[in-house]
């Protein structure tokens, strides 16, 4: 399954590639693990056309190359080559634009949505970034603390935050449109993973915690397709 079934999109690219074979060889290795019979001059032929995919120039020379000869957006689009190799159906794409300037940024969001829709994959997209999220989410799922305090459908979501967290990240993003911005910031931190707070995890940040928040909400439907984990909401059924 891993690696065929699901892929994963590294955070730091460098990391995931080994500096001792040539970019081409990674993504024909992973290719050639996971097809029975085929030979790894047939899974280079295929390197060349995934290079080819994911815009990286001169594709013929370049599955020639190693991690060390490439930028950071170079080696970003040979790992995203090589998580879709074997047209995987879950890609875990662990922030995948971190450490890139906004333009390569942009493209490679470009190429992520480009084969998406080519190779019907789905993503599982990791990140901190709301900005990134809006464009290229369908649902959300905000976690804190390791727990999900909401989820629901991108548009949905960004319209109505529910959770009191949610509405924090949302208030703290800066809007031109403002003639004076004041940004909002969650005061507190986040908690210690070893000592976690009782009830909701949230609580201790929350300014509209009460003592029903020592014990920890459940996800609850609040609205058609819009779960949420807070006694402020909890009305409906539990799931």
């Amino acid at each position: 399954i891993r690696g065929k079934d699901i892929t994963y999109i590294y955070q730091d690219p460098s990391s995931a590639l080994d500096p001792l074979y040539t970019a081409g060889y990674h993504v024909a290795e992973t290719i050639a693990i996971h097809s029975t019979g085929i030979k790894i001059v047939d899974a280079l032929k295929k390197a060349i056309e995934l290079f080819r995919e994911v815009l990286i120039p001169d594709p013929e020379s370049r599955v020639k190359s190693y991690p060390h000869e490439l930028s950071g957006g170079m080696k970003q689009r040979v790992v995203i080559a090589t998580s879709v190799a074997n047209v995987p159906r879950l890609i875990i794409a662990d922030e995948p634009t971190t450490a890139l300037d906004v333009t390569i940024q942009a493209q490679i969001l470009d190429i992520l949505k480009e084969l998406r829709y080519k190779y019907k994959s789905s993503i599982l997209l990791i990140t901190h970034n709301l900005g990134i999220v809006a464009e290229m989410c369908d649902r959300v799922i905000v976690m804190y603390a390791g727990k999900i305090v909401e989820k629901a459908y991108t548009e949905e979501l960004f319209e109505d935050p529910l959770h009191p967290y949610t509405k924090g990240l949302l208030n703290a993003v800066p809007n031109p449109y403002k003639k004076v911005v004041y940004l909002e910031s969650i005061p507190g931190v986040v908690p210690d993973m070893i000592n976690i707070p009782e009830g909701c995890r949230f609580r201790p940040r929350c300014p509209y915690a009460t003592n029903r928040c020592f014990i920890e909400p459940k996800l609850i439907e609040a609205k058609p397709n819009h779960y949420v984990s807070c006694w402020l909401v909890s009305k409906g059924n539990e799931k």
